[in-house]
Order: structure tokens, then sequence, then C-alpha cells
């Protein structure tokens, strides 16, 4: 037995750092291994919380067959561990986890064991026992092959070169056996029984079709060892054919790629465990862990040298070493001196065009300014002066020559404009940003024009104040059309199909009695107005407009009623919801001023679009307004506020109208009832004309009252599947 019971427990007691035994199957050098005990090593000592003393003593022996040539090795862990066993023994590779294993019952039989970097089948059958664990690989063994015809599906010929270690021939083993079912789609050339010298040879004439895979390659046939990457680059070297392998650490070597096992990370994630273990976790409990194959990585050099197209490769695949082309590689000196050419060139340009530029520039802008007839002005920052153009002199009404004093130019502007002016100028200097305003100039002719000033913060230079800059339209034109347009009243609402020609005419009486409020109320502002000392005149056109409007607007419910009851048709289309409700709010503008009715908007960002007869829409809008309307008649005036939105709700588009009345009966569905009325003079109609209407449309009507106080009625219709 090796090492007596009396050191056969961990240095229970013992002072001093942490003690790990690190046994190498091939030496402390040989790689792939040497590189998973480097990760393994930096990275337990970064997660342990105690210092780590590491002891490597290599299995050499495990590169040759045959006889007891384990006494060495235990020999010499006698005079290393006279004092004590290791708190954890770590055998890197699938030789020296056996040796471990062989020598378990004498070999430190209480010290735990992490079994690090051997494949899962080499493991297989081994009696781990108590306070054993392993950190390992999962070899896909198919994966290897797979590699091979993801890229170039038409190989015939594979050629695998492989050692004679009892390592290696267990792997020619199994390869043979997993690569079996291919026999009849492609040949598999085996050199694991010749020396390297033949094998250089032969991969240097490979038939067309062919590629090799490299294992591992210890010893070759003829006895001589090999250091891992030595066989492969000296087989990269002298091969006319791709070559492929199986780990992660062979690339930039010379193999194409694939998916690859990742031995180097089973020494980190090795570490991970080894630090659960030294911090007190049973070994035995912790569960052994296989990483499997990586997402495929390849080499772009191998690539190129090899003509295989990037167009090839799988899905998410990764390209190491891509060799970087002449912007990549010398972008600073390309930089800087085709930025010192066009630097000089650009300089040179701007000190014989600058004048030019700028006498052109103003030319250009003026005469656009021309074409346009937009004014063009500047408030000096120093003595606040505007410097203007013709065109703006001629919107205001100043005088052709001479300069401008902000007095001057405020002086054209009413009362109410021009504090509105004056805020939007103070908003912008205080945010840097620009403004837009639009406000009514009256010349001194009396004549009132509308106009629609643009300006823009110019900072100071020099320590000097700011400016402001800016250009002015006359839009009279645009908003007399605006106001055309507004009288150009469309139909209203028609009801939905009806059976009876009485309900019709109850209908009608009802609809009709909706422009005479209307009319009455604008009439009745309009007297209010008169009263006055001073009568605001253009208010007056206003309402005299909306009496126009409202006494049209009741011959047009007539002919729309005629109209359904010879078609029985509506006319749907894509309707924007907000635009549909700021129309119905221009409709009813005077009647909102004259119930000093406040309106608070509260519109979508993105505008729905929805399925609806606009006419329709607009006459239920209307009764829903003014039914609010009605019930805040007993507020006082600063409480009457009516909010509007419009939201998308699935499919379907929802306008809501809320106000702060008395709110719903206890069974709010009777006020939809055809006769059913809380108004004095009402007739009971509108809500159940509102609700057949919207539901013809295939939508739905319904109402609720608010937590607050007062009733919200929702609209839901289609959204429209075309918006246009």
């Amino acid at each position: 037995m090796f090492l007596v019971a009396a050191a056969a427990s961990p240095a229970a007691g013992r002072e001093g750092p942490r003690r790990v035994l690190l046994i190498h199957s091939f030496g402390r050098d040989f790689s792939p291994f040497a590189e998973v005990a480097a990760r393994f090593r930096t990275r337990l000592a970064e997660r342990s919380p105690e210092p780590v003393e590491f002891i490597d003593a290599p299995l050499e022996m495990g590169r040759f067959d045959g006889g007891d040539r384990d006494a060495p090795l235990l020999d010499f862990l006698r005079a290393i561990y006279r004092d004590g066993a290791p708190d954890l023994i770590v055998p890197v590779g699938a030789p020296a986890a056996m040796f471990a294993m062989r020598h378990r019952e004498g070999f430190f039989p209480d010290a735990p064991v992490l079994l690090l970097s051997a494949d899962k089948r080499r493991m297989e059958g081994i009696d781990r026992g108590p306070s054993v664990t392993s950190v390992g690989i999962e070899m896909n063994l198919a994966a290897i092959l797979a590699n091979v015809t993801d890229l170039l599906p038409e190989t015939g010929h594979v050629y695998y070169v492989g050692g004679t270690s009892p390592m290696e021939k267990f792997w020619d083993a199994e390869l043979r056996r997993e690569w079996s079912r291919h026999e009849g789609q492609k040949r598999f050339h085996w050199l694991t029984d010749r020396p390297m010298s033949e094998i250089r040879t032969l991969v240097a004439e490979l038939p067309p079709r062919s590629v090799v895979v490299v294992g591992i390659m210890n010893r070759d046939a003829a006895g001589v060892p090999h250091e891992w990457f030595s066989a492969l680059r000296v087989i990269r070297e002298t091969s006319s054919a791709p070559v492929f392998g199986y780990s992660m650490e062979q690339m930039g070597e010379g193999i194409v790629g694939g998916r690859l096992s990742p031995m180097t990370r089973v020494g980190e994630t090795g570490a991970d465990t080894a630090a659960r273990i030294l911090g007190g976790e049973n070994a035995g409990a912790i569960a052994p862990v296989y990483l499997g194959i990586s997402e495929p990585v390849y080499d772009w050099r191998e690539l190129k040298h090899w003509g295989i197209p990037e167009s090839s490769l799988p899905a998410g695949a990764t390209i190491l070493f891509r060799e970087p082309g002449l912007w990549e590689s010398h972008r600073t000196a390309v930089l800087l001196a085709t930025g010192f050419i066009v630097l000089q060139s650009v300089l040179i340009g701007l000190l014989l065009a600058a004048r030019r530029r700028a006498r052109e520039t103003d030319a250009s802008l003026s005469l656009a300014a021309d074409a346009g007839k937009i004014g063009l002005w500047r408030r000096q920052a120093r003595g606040g002066r505007f410097v203007v153009n013709d065109r703006w002199r001629q919107i205001f009404g100043l005088p052709e020559a001479g300069s401008l004093s902000p007095e001057e130019v405020l002086e054209r502007i009413p009362g109410e404009d021009r504090a509105r002016v004056t805020a939007a100028i103070e908003q912008a200097a205080r945010g840097g940003r620009d403004f837009a305003v639009e406000h009514r100039v009256i010349h001194p002719d009396g004549s009132v024009r509308w106009v629609a000033t643009h300006g823009r913060l110019e900072p100071g230079r020099n320590g000097q104040p700011p400016g402001t800059r800016g250009a002015s339209l006359d839009i009279t034109e645009l908003q007399e059309a605006s106001a055309t347009a507004a009288l150009q009243r469309q139909e209203l609402a028609h009801l939905s199909r009806i059976s009876s020609l009485g309900v019709l005419s109850g209908a009608l009486a009802h609809e009709i009695n909706q422009p005479l409020g209307s009319i009455l109320s604008n009439a009745q502002a309009a007297e209010f107005l008169l009263e006055s000392d001073q009568p605001d005149l253009e208010e007056l056109r206003a309402i005299l407009a909306d009496i126009v409007r409202e006494d049209r607007r009741a011959g047009d419910v007539i002919k729309r009623l005629r109209a359904l009851l010879r078609r029985g048709e509506t006319t749907p289309q894509p309707l924007d919801a907000n635009e549909s409700v700021r129309e119905v709010l221009r409709l009813t503008r005077s009647d909102l001023i004259a119930r000093h009715v406040a309106t608070e908007l509260k519109l979508a960002a993105d505008p729905p679009m929805l399925h609806a007869d606009r006419v329709q829409l607009q006459q239920v809008l209307l009764n829903l307004i003014l039914n609010a309307c009605d019930a805040m008649a007993e507020l006082p005036p600063d409480q009457r506020i009516l909010v509007l939105e419009t939201r998308s709700g699935g499919s379907e588009v929802i306008l809501s109208v809320r106000d702060r009345g008395a709110g719903l009966p206890a069974d709010p569905s009777l006020i939809f009832e055809p006769f059913h009325t809380t108004k004095e003079h009402g007739l009971g109609l509108g809500l159940a004309i509102c609700r057949t209407l919207i539901e013809a449309h295939h939508g739905r009507l319904w109402a609720e009252n608010n937590p607050g106080g007062g009733a919200v009625f929702h609209v839901a219709l289609p959204l429209a599947s075309s918006p246009s």
C-alpha cells in the first residue's frame, strides 16, 4: 500500500496555505493538459479565500504500455507529503485519473479528489468512491466528422492521424466504431500505425476530395514522442488537403475549425468546483460536470488557404484570426495623410471663395425670400434694433426705410397677440430653442393681417448678448381659407336603418334641435358682446359665421336623413381619430364658449385610424359633447371641464368624452333606451340613436361613472385595415 494510514487524512489543524496536488498524465508541460492546469491554477488562486500551494507530479509513464511504472511517482509523493495529506488531489487527464483511482485506498483515502479534464467515456466503469467528483469533457466523435461534412459535403476520403500510447489507442478504437456507420459514404484511412516521416509523405499527395483529421499524437508508430502541437504543425505544413481537429486548443495551429471540445475551459470550471471543496463542501456530494462541444468557430487563414467560402459556414459561426486589410492596418496613417490633404484643400478653397460665396448666399437668400413672399429679420444683440428686408416691412406695414426699434415692431401687434409673441420669444431664449408663433398685425389703415413668425436664438460672440434671427410669412389667405373650410360643414350622421317612420321623425326633430340650440346660444353671445362699449368685431364675425354654419347644418340634417330614407346605406372610410375629435370641437366652439366650458384634449401620440362614416361619427361625438355640457350646466364655470381622449385598444380605436356632472343613474344601461331622458325637455332619442349608429359600424357605445365625479362615455370602433 502507498503511504501509511498515519498520513491518510488531510492536514487537519495544520496552519499555512491550502495544499493542492496536481498529477499530470503526460508531464507538466504537455498540451492540452498543460493549458487546462494553467487555467485551473490561476482561477483557483483568484477564487480561494486562503493562499494555495500547488505541487505538480508528472505521470510520464502514461505515454507507454505495460509494466508497473507507478512506483517512482509513489515514492516521490511519499517524500513530499511526509508531514500530512494534501487538502485536494487533482489528477489532470484520464491516465492520471486512473492512477489516482488505482491507488485510492493507500493514496490518502480521506483526501478529496477532483478528476480534471478526463473524458466521460474514460471514467465509465471506474469506482470513484466517496469524496470524489470530476469536471471533464464529453467528447463528441460524431461532431468531428460533422465539422468536415458541414463545410465540405463532397468529401470522399478522411485520413485520421493519431499516436500509439494507450490513451491514443483507446480513441482510435472509439473513432473506428463511431465512424463505421459512414463507411458506405466515405473511405477512412487510419494512419495510427505509421511513423511521422511516412505520414508526412502520404498527406503531401492526397487524392481529390480528401481531408486530414489530427487527433492526439504523444508517440508515433516508430516510438518517437511528439509534443501535441508539433505533430499538428508538421502535418499542416505538408498536407495537400484541409486539416481538421477536435479541440479548441488546436485553433490557430493549423486546423480549419468547427464545433470543438473546450479543453481549457474545463480548467476554469474545475477551479470553481475546487474552490467549493476547499471551502468545506463534500466532493462526493458535488455532481460531476462534463462540458460539451462549443459553438462553431473557424480560422479565417485556413478558410482562405483552402478556398472555403464563408457562405458555407453554419449560422452563428465565429471567425478568428481575420487579417486586417490596408485600411485596418494603417488606418491612422491614412486618416492623417488624407485629413492633411483635405484640410489644405478646404482652407485654400475657403480663402479664395469666401467673399464670392457670401455674396451669392445673400443673393440666393433674397431671391428665395422674394419668391416665397417671406420677410427676413434679424434683431441685433446690442441695442435690440431690427435689420429687415423690404418684404418684412410690407408684411408689418412699416416704413420702407430707416431703422426699427422693438417698440415700433410690437406696436403693430395687438395686445393679446403681443403677450403671446413675447412669451414665445422669452421661452425660446431660456431654453435655447427655436420658436414659432402665429399672430395678427394691424396696418396703419386698420386692416388686419395674419402672420406666421419663426425665429432662432443666435448665441453671442466675444461676450456679446445673444441675438435673434428669423422669418415671417403673411398667412392671411391661409387663415381665410381655413375659416371658409370650417364653414363647409359635412352632412351630420344619418340614422341606421329603421323600420318606423315615427322613430325617424322623432330623430329628425331631435337632430334639428341641436343646431337651433347652437344658433340661439350664438345669438345670445352676440347680444352680450354688442352690449359692450367696444364690441369685438372679430368675435362677432365668428359668431355670425357659426350661426350661418348651424343654420346650414340644420338643412344638411334634413338632406342627410332624406338620403338615408332613399338609399339606406352609409359610406365608411378610414378616419383619423384625433382629427375627427378636433373637427367636432371646431363645430361646437361657439356653443362651448357660451356655456363657459373648457376643453382638455388627451389625444394619442400616434393618431389611430378607425373605420367609420365621417358624418355619423361627427353626429355621435357632437351629441355626447352637448350632453356633457348639459350635465355640467349647474356647476360653477371654473369647474366645467370637458375631457376628450383617443387611444388604441387592440383591434379597436376608443374615443372617450368625460364630464364632471352629476354622473349616471344606478342602472347606466337605461340611458340608451328610446324615450328615456334625464333632461326636462329631452326626447330621449339621442343616445339610443348614437348606440344604433355605432353598432351599425360593428362598434360599441357604453357609459360609466368617473371615480372623481361625473360620467364618461366610450365609443369603440374597428381599426381601419388600410389607413389613408
